[in-house]
């Protein structure tokens, strides 16, 4: 498990119009709106009442429309009895083009330990609310945890970490879900492609389940935490990257990369630099010091892309939920997002204890139906789930303490 370092802050805050947030009113936050003097709008809706079963939309709570307070950041709880869910459900839900997600990396880098949401929002200018990201691969007590994540990450356009694992992914800015990541990368040496394994991922792994051996072609940028794999039959080739401030794995484009190094050892990746460990039998091993490769990069998974599990509902159809997973059939902390069909964004935690309270999957399907979601994915939950909003963390984590994560989902106002 991984050691929690960080514990909730439980003392009131005072949030932007000068009232304890425990005294703010739904006429005072209104006024506060109008006069635009506030960054988070804060409605207090009320819970859903309608005794519908799993999967019926609850027509209780009116979906916003996109004009007035409806672009504004609302934050409420909500019952969940109905589904038989008896712990704690917080939502956030924003809309319009005031305030988007942000992925963020512990600590700034790929595979660079853990953090909390709530430090990394706290840490990012515009960050006005933060829940937890993608499950990751956390290591025995007592040894070092990169934390490196279970599905791909693509940032701002750059693919940072491809996944793991066949694992379920969510196009940020498109709204959609898909069963993989989809993506490739090539580096052409004098006509002959070389295919990439993995970019920025941590070889070789084993934990539950999952063993994944030193092996295939691993290319590694500066933001890559660790230093790249090595070992016996395998060398690091070392290329400065020729493309100026852009980055070298920035999808749908090609970088080229001039090589000025190679070695056996582990290696730091520089900045300016891409690293690329292969077998000795590689074409690369072809190449003279000074040559000049392309490397070419293409998904069409969207600029901003982060994996979670399991998908929940895709455009209106609810998933089949496996009943021998045991994490989704037993009730557990839970983390979702999704989207109405007008695009609000809906953020939802559920509080719990793993396999004795919180929700199973099917009844976060009806949490998540009851306020018109259409497409939803579920992120890390249990220990994991956090929902951090008004200088606070708002849900009660199964430990009583904020878990350090390897990825978050940051809420920020657009500049």
């Amino acid at each position: 498990m991984v050691k929690v370092r960080a514990s909730i802050r439980r003392q009131p805050r005072w949030n932007r119009t000068g009232w304890p947030l425990s005294e703010v009113r739904v006429a005072d936050v209104t006024r506060a709106l109008v006069a635009a003097t506030v960054v988070v709008g804060f409605s207090l809706l009320p819970a859903t009442s309608s005794g519908a079963s799993p999967g019926a939309v609850v027509r209780g709570v009116p979906e916003p429309s996109r004009d007035g307070p409806a672009t504004a950041l609302h934050i409420f709880a909500m019952s969940g009895r109905q589904f038989g869910v008896t712990t704690p459900v917080h939502v956030l839900t924003f809309g319009g083009s005031r305030y988007k997600f942000s992925i963020d990396l512990a600590k700034h880098a790929v595979d660079n330990g853990v953090q909390t949401p709530s430090s990394m929002c706290r840490t990012t200018v515009g960050c006005v609310a933060a829940v937890n990201g993608d499950f990751f691969n956390m290591t025995p007590p007592g040894t070092p945890d990169p934390a490196d994540s279970v599905g791909g990450i693509i940032r701002n356009c750059v693919l940072l970490h491809t996944p793991q694992i066949s694992h379920q992914q969510v196009d940020l800015v498109s709204q959609t879900v898909s069963q993989d990541l989809n993506w490739s990368a090539t580096v052409d040496v004098n006509g002959t492609g070389v295919p990439i394994t993995a970019i920025n991922q941590e070889l070789p792994m084993s934990y539950a389940g999952v063993h994944l051996p030193l092996a295939g072609t691993l290319l590694y940028t500066p933001a890559y935490a660790l230093r790249t794999a090595a070992a016996v039959g395998r060398m690091t080739f070392d290329f400065v990257h020729l493309g100026g401030g852009t980055s070298p794995t920035r999808i749908n484009t090609t970088a080229r990369l001039q090589l000025v190094a190679r070695t056996m050892r582990p290696l730091k990746v520089r900045p300016g630099h891409v690293a690329i460990s292969t077998d000795l039998w590689s074409p690369l091993a072809t190449l003279a010091t000074g040559a000049v490769v392309t490397l070419s990069t293409t998904s069409t998974a969207g600029c901003d892309n982060i994996g979670g599990h399991p998908i929940l509902i895709d455009h209106g159809v609810v998933a089949s939920i496996d009943p021998a997973d045991t994490f989704l059939a037993k009730p557990y902390a839970r983390t979702a997002i999704g989207w109405t069909t007008s695009g609000r964004t809906v953020v939802m935690t559920v509080d719990g204890k793993d396999g004795v309270s919180g929700a199973t999957a099917r009844q976060l399907v009806g949490l998540l139906e009851s306020l018109h979601v259409v497409t939803a994915i579920a992120l890390d939950g249990g220990n994991s789930t956090t929902l951090y909003a008004t200088g606070r963390v708002l849900n009660h984590p199964p430990h009583g303490r904020e878990r350090p994560v390897s990825t978050g989902l940051l809420i920020v106002k657009n500049p």
